[in-house]
């Protein structure tokens, strides 16, 4: 028995063999030839997929309806894998890079190596997320400690240009680089140039038989009509970077035939403001153009089964002619007042150092911004464009890239008293008719006694704020106490994010904690003093205080700020959004004595007050002046915030001059801004502000 069972497992073993081997056999008969004929077909078909056909970036208007960034059409230089000999590509992309240089176009270049001056590899500055992709695994593979050269040298076997001059090698290397990283194949076309002229187009086409595989084809490229208006608050686009491409691919957003408004290597996105701000209703919907390719690498389908979709256009609340004067205007008394000092003097204590400026202003009804200018500032069209500006505005000190009117923080100075005067009255500490008495100095403490601008003897609220006297608002200060302070300029929203779509700062008002943090020391009542007149850590940006001085306006209400007016369809005529006016909160103030600081402001702008300057102009205009201390090492900015018409309120206005230490300059802006809204002020060929209607400019000049 056992010896039967020693015998039956390998019979059963071998059994089992046969009859695997067996049903292979019988599969192998059935493929080859019973069904040989049927694969052999199928071996033969073609093989079907598609190609992104990218849809049209939505527009940016103004709230007229001009263009603020538009699409141009133009002409784009792609290679299709089909029609493309690559035993030959190196050539034809050396051939083709020769025909743009000699018609003064550019090729897409983005491979992180170029040659220095003695034909030596380097890396291309401010070009880390690239060098590292092209390290990575999905490239090179190779160390991170891994030379210039060293990478060269991989790239230059790798696509089998060794043959070539030095420089030559690069050009095939950065577009070869580059068709890898966009996966060119046969479904995958690869941009060469997205903007070429019809004479270059003409060009191309009369080569087209030393060129197999180029294309040329229409599409579109961002315009900015106006590249000087409001670079800040438009952005820019520009192509995906490594960081960017990886978290979209992170979040399941690069293209697909399931995801047709996806993003491709060689896409555009919006890069900052704007632009970037309302990437998902800007960007369009691709298209899909189906091809069928068969075994020999021939095209023998090519059909648009979907149309691309243009982006939505999205309207801004930007008025382009005052956001025009306030462009000039800012430009003209920040260079005048770094030009004059005293007595015309040039006196860098007063304002030779003034280099910038902002200047914002508001809709009061709607909180719509119709213009916010930063000076000095740049043209995005030729910094786009210009190698050499581009260079030069990265490297200016004043950093004209950096938008001061959103994100510039400034020491508020006397533009802080409207607001502890409110918060004086509700809480008690003042009435209408309290009293405190200005000898000039204020002499409540022993070990520090400021000095005022002047000496306004026995003054309540009205008068305090006409004249700006800090002995009153020092006082104020030290009764209604620092919590309270920061309480209500919370409720104005100072040191607070206004709402609007872009990037902003969020300021800072003064309180102990971060005071302590940093200067070391602990809070005392003199530095409460000091915060009640607009010092001590008090610092906000432009837009933030226009959006306190909208409160005002708005007895009491704030409003949130906003750039988007609306968004339509491409065409413009399917409204798919409006914004209007969001409420955000009540600053905490009764009416009543909201009245009195808004009584105040408008003193201000009176014969007697600090903005004397506007007491005559045709329409009644609420504001305050202020004049901030930047310590030892500069002139003091001056500011104004303001509103009009005071009785019914349209817009309010807040201006900074940097550094410009004498008013004349910042009132000379808001003057301006109000013939631009008031009486159509604009901004001729010439650079110059003319006002088509007469506005009564015979006022004294303020202080």
């Amino acid at each position: 028995m056992k010896k039967l069972q020693g015998v039956a497992r390998p019979l059963f073993l071998c059994l089992m063999v046969l009859v695997v081997f067996g049903a292979y056999v019988v599969r192998l008969i059935q493929w080859q030839l019973v069904q040989g004929e049927t694969f052999l077909n199928q071996s033969d078909a073609s093989t079907a997929s598609y190609i992104k056909l990218t849809g049209a970036r939505g527009q940016i208007l103004d709230k007229d309806g001009n263009g603020l960034a538009v699409n141009r059409t133009t002409y784009q230089i792609t290679l299709r894998r089909a029609e493309t000999d690559m035993q030959q590509v190196n050539d034809i992309i050396l051939k083709l890079i020769e025909i743009l240089e000699d018609q003064d176009e550019e090729w897409i270049d983005n491979l992180p190596l170029e040659l220095d001056e003695v034909g030596a590899c380097v890396f291309r500055e401010n070009c880390d997320s690239e060098i590292a992709y092209m390290k990575s695994a999905a490239m090179l593979n190779v160390n991170s400690y891994a030379t210039a050269e060293q990478c060269m040298t991989q790239l230059v076997e790798m696509f089998d240009c060794a043959d070539y001059s030095r420089e030559d090698q690069r050009r095939i290397v950065s577009v070869r680089y580059n068709m890898v990283k966009n996966q060119f194949g046969y479904y995958t076309p690869y941009l060469f140039a997205d903007d070429v002229s019809a004479d270059t187009m003409q060009i191309l086409s009369e080569k087209s038989l030393e060129l197999p595989g180029v294309e040329v084809q229409v599409g579109t490229v961002r315009e900015y009509t106006d590249g000087s208006l409001a670079p800040h608050i438009i952005g820019q686009t520009g192509y995906l970077s490594q960081d960017q491409y990886d978290k979209l691919k992170e979040n399941g957003k690069l293209y697909s035939e399931d995801n047709l408004s996806g993003y491709t290597y060689d896409d555009v996105i919006g890069k900052s403001g704007i632009e970037s701000a309302f990437e998902e209703q800007l960007r369009g919907t691709s298209g899909k153009e189906e091809i069928e390719i068969d075994s020999d690498g021939q095209a023998v389908k090519d059909e648009i089964t979907q149309e691309p979709q243009g982006g939505n256009t999205v309207w801004l609340t930007l008025d382009s002619r005052i956001q025009q004067v306030a462009n000039a205007s800012l430009s003209k008394n920040v260079t005048a007042s770094a030009e004059a000092g005293p007595d015309g003097t040039a006196d860098k204590w007063y304002g030779q150092d003034c280099v910038a400026g902002a200047a914002v202003m508001v809709d009061v009804k709607t909180g719509g911004i119709l213009c916010a200018s930063t000076f000095p500032t740049y043209d995005i069209n030729q910094y786009l464009t210009d190698s050499d500006y581009y260079k030069q505005i990265n490297e200016d000190e004043n950093t004209p890239m950096f938008n001061r009117a959103f994100s510039g923080r400034f020491t508020p100075g006397s533009t802080f008293k409207p607001m502890v005067a409110a918060a004086a009255l509700q809480e008690g500490v003042l009435t209408k008719t309290t009293t405190i008495h200005c000898s000039g100095q204020y002499t409540f403490y022993d070990d520090w006694q400021p000095k005022c601008m002047g000496t306004h003897g026995t003054i309540n609220v009205v008068t305090a704020l006409q004249k700006s006297c800090n002995v009153f608002f020092y006082e104020t200060g030290r009764l209604l106490g620092i919590d309270k302070i920061m309480a209500y300029g919370g409720l104005f929203g100072l040191g607070e994010e206004t709402g609007i779509e872009v990037s902003e700062n969020s300021g800072m008002l003064s309180n102990p904690t971060d005071y302590a943090i940093n200067h070391g020391v602990s809070w005392t009542d003199g530095i409460t003093s000091q915060a009640a007149i607009g010092q001590a850590d008090n610092s906000f940006t432009p837009v933030q205080m226009a959006s306190y001085v909208t409160a005002i306006a708005n007895d009491g209400v704030r409003i949130r700020l906003h750039l988007e007016d609306k968004i339509t369809d491409y065409t413009g005529e399917e409204i798919i959004e409006q914004i209007g006016r969001e409420e955000l909160n009540h600053c905490g103030v009764d009416l009543e004595n909201l009245k009195i600081v808004q009584e105040s402001m408008r003193a201000v702008c009176t014969a007697d007050g600090t903005g004397r300057r506007l007491a005559n102009y045709g329409i009644a205009v609420a504001g305050k002046t202020g004049t901030a201390e930047n310590g030892t090492n500069h002139s003091d900015n001056e500011l104004f915030i303001g509103y009009a018409p005071y009785e019914d309120p349209q817009i309010a206005i807040a201006v900074v001059i940097e550094y410009g230490d004498k008013s004349t300059y910042s009132m000379n802006v808001v003057e301006d801004l109000l013939n631009a809204y008031f009486y159509g002020a604009y901004v001729d060929d010439d650079g110059n502000i003319q006002i088509p209607s007469a506005a009564s400019q015979t006022a004294p000049e303020g202080e």
